[in-house]
């Protein structure tokens, strides 16, 4: 329950955290055409024509540079997943906070990685970066469901030891990283959060 019967800012911030994640992953999803359309265009079912859609030509138009500007701002995705994410993986030992501080530090590495694309850039040796973030989440999803310790449920730490899975099968949905992954890593965060143990299992010593 938290100090003096009162639950915790863990838990009261739950479902605000929960529409964080979904947020974060809604954003991957609605951007991953932008980066898509010029990085492989053509490649999956409905992105052919997506440039027909007022919206999203407008959007292409603004950003001048479509796959670097909506590139970067998957870095948003990140850090809403992140932040929401944290409070509850902090709850699951060092495991679970390497993974939320990973999730957190892939937002800025892919805002550096996409505006330094350009083989002129200044650290292009970073582009493409944010995918070896996505990796070290993925492992580190192992380690939290190893220190995350009895009060956890079975299932919610079997999702955990399974995020490099999501985030791959992410990737090839939507054939596009980070965006795709992000896309799984942000259901995966709402589906963890929403089981995952309240005050009373740390109150129960």
């Amino acid at each position: 329950m938290g100090v003096n019967g009162r639950h915790s800012l863990t838990d009261r911030s739950r479902p605000w955290r929960i529409a964080l994640a979904a947020l974060g992953a809604a954003w991957a999803l609605a951007t991953v055409p932008l980066p898509l359309t010029v990085w492989n265009p053509g490649s999956w079912l409905w992105f052919d024509d997506i440039l027909d859609i007022p919206a999203y030509a407008a959007a292409a138009e603004w950003a001048g540079d479509p796959y670097i500007v909506f590139g970067a701002l998957a870095g948003l995705s990140f850090l809403a997943i992140g932040l929401a994410f944290l409070p509850d993986l902090r709850r699951a030992g060092w495991g679970g906070k390497v993974m939320g501080w990973l999730i957190v530090t892939g937002a800025p590495l892919t805002v550096v990685s996409y505006i330094n694309t350009r083989t002129d850039a200044p650290l292009h040796f970073l582009w493409g970066a944010e995918g070896y973030v996505l990796l070290a989440i993925g492992l580190s999803g192992l380690l939290a469901a190893f220190t995350a310790g009895n009060r956890w449920g079975s299932g919610t730490k079997t999702l955990l030891g399974l995020t490099l899975l999501f985030l791959i099968l992410g990737m090839v949905t939507f054939g596009y990283y980070p965006h795709g992954s992000l896309v799984a890593l942000g259901l995966e965060a709402v589906v963890v959060m929403a089981a995952a143990p309240r005050d009373r299992a740390f109150d129960a010593v």
